[in-house]
């Protein structure tokens, strides 16, 4: 890898904004990616424009049509082919002389340490319905000493935070678990979207978020996403991910966020807010919901199980 310089043209419009040795600190890092499927892909774009050379990516699964409504990479030609790979050749469209090492069976015990070697950030984008990934992460995060950023977007919106590397706040604790419950228990038990996802968008339909967790006779449905919380994740992510990069730059910087807050920007509401994660920020916007919708103020989404079924037989 040969590192660009701060001299280098294609940085040259960052420094109304940073500095040069904002900009080397950049330009010093490697970022692993856990998950390019949607706001990892995008948001690792970002870094990669930004100046960040070296990357870990993680990520078992191929694009598909269904990734086309919200994914830079997800295209006609890339279909059946994996998102990792796809990931690697855009950033070196951006940075030819950037490392972009690939782990196409996901994040697994067996390679979670090389993943994450010499990783200065990991983003934490795997599938949120798989806590027991993030809790693999979360844990090799720490044993690092490194920021664990997770970003996630729902509806127009999206929200964020990072666990530091000593904090009582774990992933796990934010998951609802011990920090050393096995991964076998926490994969059985699941997700609480209660506990992870404390910014319900008073705007929601509510239906589509009972037809994710489950009715009766039903599994519960894929999580569903548009391309304009996907770019907001990716925006506010690549924000915070620029904070902790340059954290030893001294330039009267904001903190970045830092559980047990999150801070959550939403394009539809223009609107940026800062709460602290737990049931009582996730119920409160699940009331301010159903009471919008009972006074018939909430637009219908179409994401029903019955809505699926009907598509599906077409």
């Amino acid at each position: 890898m040969i590192a660009k310089t701060v001299s280098a043209p294609e940085f040259s419009r960052n420094y109304g904004f940073w500095n040069e040795d904002e900009q080397r600190a950049l330009t010093q890092s490697r970022v692993a990616i856990a998950g390019v499927g949607g706001d990892g892909f995008q948001l690792g774009l970002k870094l990669a424009r930004m100046g960040v050379p070296a990357f870990s990516v993680a990520d078992p699964e191929v694009f598909e049509p269904e990734n086309m409504n919200r994914v830079e990479g997800a295209t006609t030609s890339t279909f059946g082919r994996r998102k990792a790979e796809v990931f690697r050749e855009r950033v070196l469209d951006i940075n030819p002389d950037a490392v972009v090492e690939v782990f196409f069976d996901g994040v697994i015990p067996e390679n979670v340490e090389p993943f994450m070697h010499g990783a200065s950030l990991v983003l934490d984008e795997s599938e949120l319905t798989r806590p027991e990934i993030g809790s693999l992460i979360a844990r090799r995060a720490r044993a690092q000493g490194i920021p664990d950023l997770l970003v996630m977007n729902v509806g127009f919106a999206a929200q964020v935070t990072s666990f530091a590397p000593q904090s009582e706040w774990t992933f796990e604790r934010f998951m609802g678990f011990r920090a050393d419950t096995p991964l076998d228990e926490i994969a059985e038990a699941g997700v609480d979207l209660s506990r992870c996802l404390p910014y319900i968008p008073a705007y929601t339909d509510l239906r589509s978020l009972q037809t994710v967790i489950g009715e009766e006779g039903h599994p519960p449905a894929s999580l569903p996403s548009i391309s304009i919380g996907v770019d907001v994740a990716s925006s506010i992510g690549s924000a915070q991910a620029f904070l902790h990069l340059t954290s030893g730059v001294r330039n009267r910087r904001r903190s970045p966020i830092w559980a047990p807050r999150i801070a959550y920007t939403d394009a539809y509401r223009l609107r940026t807010r800062v709460v602290r994660a737990g049931k009582a920020a996730h119920t409160r916007g699940l009331l301010i919901a159903a009471v919008r919708d009972r006074l018939g103020m909430n637009p219908r989404g179409a994401y029903t199980h019955a809505d699926i079924a009907r598509r599906a037989s077409h």
